[in-house]
């Protein structure tokens, strides 16, 4: 189920790799191009990073992190221990979002395998 619902994400315009992380960074699942590495490290990165600040500056619970340049990178606190990573090229960010949206509920309780 979470290899369909991922899937559906990486047909989002610009989406190159659609991932699922748990809160301690391990990769749970992942789809995107063949032969290319997800960029799970720097997801993690990002996130662990954006907690401190958030923590530090008493800024409240971190959401979602949106990351535009030559790549772009959403990500997504779906629920304890799901985080959702967008990852790619071009493309509009408040269509990733939406894509997100509608997929919330499943990426948040869909039981590992």
């Amino acid at each position: 189920m979470l290899q369909r619902v991922l899937a559906g994400l990486t047909k989002t315009e610009g989406v190159e790799q659609a991932m699922l992380l748990d809160e301690s960074g391990n990769l749970l699942a992942c789809v995107g191009s063949e032969g290319q590495v997800p960029p799970a490290e720097k997801a993690i990165q990002s996130v662990n990073t954006a907690v401190e600040l958030c923590s530090s500056l008493e800024l409240g619970t971190l959401y979602e992190i949106w990351s535009e340049g030559e790549s772009r990178m959403m990500i997504d606190i779906a629920g304890p221990g799901r985080i959702t990573v967008l990852a790619g090229q071009g493309g509009r960010l408040a269509q990733w979002r939406h894509a997100l949206d509608r997929n919330r509920r499943i990426l948040a309780t869909t039981p590992m395998m």
